[in-house]
């Protein structure tokens, strides 16, 4: 080949790969999403503008809290909730101002049905959170704190929410970020990655689509009880190298960033006054206005600043968001108004469907009828709602069937019928010899009798996690079936233990083992169970333990609730068992 060639074929390839640039410049900019409007003017200084659902060095995140701090300081927000992963057992940090901006610590556990946001803990837990959700619940209210469920509709099966209506959570997550991307095309992918080169958000946003399912949830959810919807950032400042994967920490490739999503998506409370500078205070008024459901989303990268004016009124009396209304046959009148883009489309949403439209404001007068009541505001090029509001509910009425009711996993009750005899408590000896231990070959356990209570020492096997446990078992050989278990319960120390049956072989059955979870504090508590509201130890199944002789019955310290190397003690009394007579 002579150098001519090698010219002609040099500049061949030159000129090819020119145009194949031009052409991806091109489509790049002809499909590059509109920039962000630039609003005149401010919010009341009571609209506070903040992130929630943020990942930091501290679990699967990329930044230190002062690097998260100073993004959204950058940003303009006045504060950021931390939610890094783990099981509440670190001492969470107090509230503080950094760079400016009011830093509040919380914790996503990971539960059975899911990931649940613990907002509000003060303290580290006594042990760790996990099992089934609604054991997280509720050791998250007894701790004091709120528990939000986390990307509940995520396209990856095992981050969506497989919990059913009855766990009373006290929030969902109605958009999550993380979860918008990942049902996405390819194609879809790199047009957003050339369009974050020029507009960051903007090309976040664009991937975003009404949650039909989250909002569905939130609504029928709300008619019941209340339960408020946030916006989630869900940020790590870092992405997965594929579509399926957590996202992992890469050196030097810190994208989308904090900055970025900060002004892609806010979380907006309505404070009683304006914050004072002393964080323990203010983060007490940021967590109170949003679990009160005084709270708005915000698609800051469709428009911003924001402000949304959303309230009730009834015989001259004004109500806010979060507010529950008594059924009553006088009339309320809501009010909506967008002080700073009087031009955008205002809907007020009845139980998930449009019920009035206004531009800029909107005013409903005469309503009686119950329902949940939200205010969504939108833009000509938003693909989904601009603002989303908290809702305001007149209860009453029954709340239309739909896809979340049932029990689903994680129930307690129901599904198993009444008892068809006559339940009689029969006593269980206190007596060691009564009793025995099992465990695995790195734990022990110690039997005693203390001031007439039962003593079971423990020592859960030091290490990493290997299926350590202990138990102390007793088997009734009884004959009769078993309806209930009841016993009084302390424990040194807050604990969480599993209470277990194995029911024998039988009449085509295999041997069985079913467990329930229950909290022992350091005061005896009186605990009572029903065995139909026991739950598959070893197989996954809908069905219910039906009434039968019980071969053994277990008190289990395992590494569900327990840290390998737990050491502790409680003990039982007045331990029964509810026996199925037909007389």
């Amino acid at each position: 080949m002579t150098a001519l060639h090698v010219r002609r074929g040099l500049r061949t390839a030159l000129l090819a790969t020119t145009a194949i640039t031009a052409a991806i410049v091109v489509y790049g900019l002809a499909t590059l999403p509109p920039p962000a409007l630039r609003l005149d003017g401010a919010p009341p200084p009571t609209h506070v503008a903040g992130a929630y659902h943020l990942h930091s060095v501290r679990s699967d995140g990329t930044g230190s809290v002062d690097d998260i701090a100073r993004a959204a300081s950058r940003a303009g927000l006045a504060f950021v909730i931390l939610t890094d992963h783990g099981d509440a057992t670190r001492e969470p940090d107090a509230p503080a101002y950094r760079h400016g901006v009011l830093v509040i610590d919380a914790v996503e556990v990971n539960s059975r049905e899911g990931h649940i946001v613990a907002l509000g803990l003060t303290k580290a837990s006594p042990y760790p959170l996990a099992g089934p959700a609604r054991d997280v619940v509720d050791d998250i209210h007894r701790q004091g704190g709120v528990a939000i469920v986390a990307h509940p509709d995520s396209p990856r099966g095992e981050l969506a929410w497989r919990g059913n209506a009855g766990i009373p959570v006290d929030g969902f997550e109605w958009l999550n970020v993380d979860s918008e991307w990942r049902d996405e095309s390819t194609a879809a992918l790199v047009r957003t990655a050339l369009h974050a080169i020029v507009r960051p958000p903007e090309a976040i946003a664009a991937l975003f689509s009404r949650p039909v399912r989250s909002l569905q949830r939130w609504d029928a959810t709300a008619r019941s009880r209340s339960v408020i919807g946030l916006a989630a950032l869900d940020a790590h400042a870092n992405i997965p190298w594929r579509e399926q994967e957590e996202p992992r920490r890469t050196a030097g490739f810190e994208h989308p960033s904090y900055e970025t999503m900060f002004r892609t998506l806010t979380q907006t409370v309505v404070t009683d006054a304006p914050l004072s500078g002393d964080a323990a205070a203010d983060a007490r008024a940021v967590l109170s206005a949003l679990i009160a459901g005084r709270t708005y989303s915000t698609v800051r990268a469709y428009a911003w600043p924001s402000a949304l004016e959303f309230s009730a009124e009834r015989d001259g009396h004004h109500y806010v968001m979060g507010t529950r209304l008594p059924e009553s046959s006088d009339p309320v009148t809501f009010t909506a108004r967008l002080p700073l883009l009087p031009g955008a489309h205002l809907t007020l949403v009845r139980d998930g469907l449009p019920h009035r439209t206004g531009q800029g404001s909107l005013v409903v007068a005469g309503i009686a009828q119950p329902g949940v009541y939200r205010i969504e505001a939108s833009l000509p090029s938003s693909g989904i709602p601009w603002i989303v509001s908290n809702p305001i509910v007149i209860e009453g009425g029954e709340p239309e069937g739909g896809p979340f009711g049932g029990r689903g996993r994680g129930g307690r009750g129901g599904g198993g019928g009444e008892p068809t005899g006559v339940v009689h408590a029969e006593a269980v000896p206190l007596d060691p010899s009564a009793w025995t231990t099992e465990h695995d070959a790195l734990s022990t356990g110690t039997i005693g009798l203390d001031a007439g209570r039962l003593q079971f020492a423990y020592d859960l096997g030091a290490g990493s996690p290997r299926g350590q446990y202990v138990a102390l078992v007793h088997d009734p050989g009884n004959e009769r079936g078993i309806e209930t278990v009841a016993f009084t319960a302390a424990a040194s120390a807050p604990m969480r233990m599993s209470v277990q049956v194995r029911l024998p072989e039988g009449r085509g059955r295999v041997a069985q083992r079913w467990r329930t979870s229950v909290y022992v504090g350091t005061t005896p508590t009186r605990i009572e169970l029903r065995l139909q509201d026991f739950e598959p130890a070893d197989r996954p199944t809908q069905r219910r333990p039906i009434v039968t002789p019980l071969q053994s019955l277990l008190f289990v310290v395992d590494t569900i609730n327990a840290r390998p190397g737990t050491t502790g003690r409680f003990w039982l009394s007045d331990v029964t068992l509810g026996v199925n007579r037909l007389d």
